[in-house]
């Protein structure tokens, strides 16, 4: 008899995303755990206690999802649960804190192929990343600098406190970043002019770049926004843009939920390839992006 499906999710955070737990379900998993409040130096005996509970058959039933809201951390925690498994006792595992790698990805594969209908490339872009301090901004900051891209990561506060957070960034991933001032009006026009794609991903409800920021700008192609609660991260944005032009602007615009029904997709098949696995998978952003890409192609 085929043991049930366990999906153990777990988060440094006081809750987990209920988000995360439907999507689980509706992948296919039969039981969801949450696990919440965990920290680093508990993920092994947690791990441990999963894997030696069921014969190696029954751990191919079972993954691990890493959620909570801080990038580094969740790859950390993904990292100490390998390192707890070994062969036979390996269970698939997947981090997407926040949903930001699936979110990052899916908006970078949708910015990917805009750009490969104008025959350009991901590669040829300057791609400023508004709100790069925060989760989705972070993981598309990597993903784009991974592809070739210059990545400029913009400081709406201390450019200080953005480049020593840049450089934790280069440190720790090998990403190429630059940092640039986008303390005020003038300075984020002046980003603009330059930029050829510019991604907002600050906090949702606020306003972060006006039609005066961008329209006149002579190298902007295209403005991606996450932000689905209004008011929009970007004036001129729909929600459900698709890459229709901003009004009275050559720029195409992609909005949050066209940007979330690929994120969705894509999160739900890399559920359901944890679920399948013969041999255990470990995914990340990489894989998102790669997957996200593949769904579009």
């Amino acid at each position: 008899m085929q043991k049930v499906s366990i999906l153990h999710l777990i988060t440094a955070a006081k809750n987990a995303s209920p988000f995360d737990v439907n999507m689980a379900y509706d992948a296919g998993f039969d039981k969801i755990m949450p696990y919440t409040n965990v920290a680093l130096d508990e993920v092994a005996a947690l791990i441990q206690d999963a894997i030696f509970s069921r014969s190696p058959s029954g751990v191919k039933r079972e993954g691990l999802f890493v959620g909570g809201r801080d990038i580094h951390l969740a790859l950390t925690m993904q990292q100490a649960a390998k390192n707890a498994m070994f062969i036979p006792f390996e269970m698939s595992t997947f981090a997407d804190p926040s949903g930001a790698f699936t979110t990052a990805a899916a908006m970078l594969a949708k910015i990917d192929t805009l750009l490969k209908n104008n025959q350009q490339t991901l590669a040829a872009q300057t791609i400023a990343i508004f709100g790069a301090g925060g989760a989705v901004g972070s993981t598309a900051a990597l993903i784009a600098a991974s592809t070739g891209a210059s990545v400029q990561l913009v400081a709406h506060k201390e450019l200080t406190q953005m480049q020593a957070y840049a450089a934790d960034l280069q440190q720790k991933y090998g990403a190429s970043l630059q940092v640039v001032d986008g303390t005020d009006d003038a300075k984020k026009t002046q980003i603009l002019q330059s930029a050829s794609v510019a991604i907002c991903a600050a906090a949702t409800g606020i306003r972060v770049l006006e039609l005066a920021h961008f329209r006149a700008s002579k190298t902007l192609n295209i403005v991606a926004d996450v932000n689905a609660v209004a008011p929009s991260g970007v004036a001129g944005v729909d929600v459900m843009s698709e890459g229709q032009l901003i009004a009275e602007t050559q720029i195409s615009g992609l909005g949050a939920l066209a940007i979330g029904q690929l994120k969705y997709k894509t999160q739900q098949i890399m559920l359901q390839q944890m679920l399948g696995a013969q041999h255990s998978v470990h995914l990340d952003y990489k894989h998102a992006f790669d997957i996200a890409r593949t769904i579009l192609s």
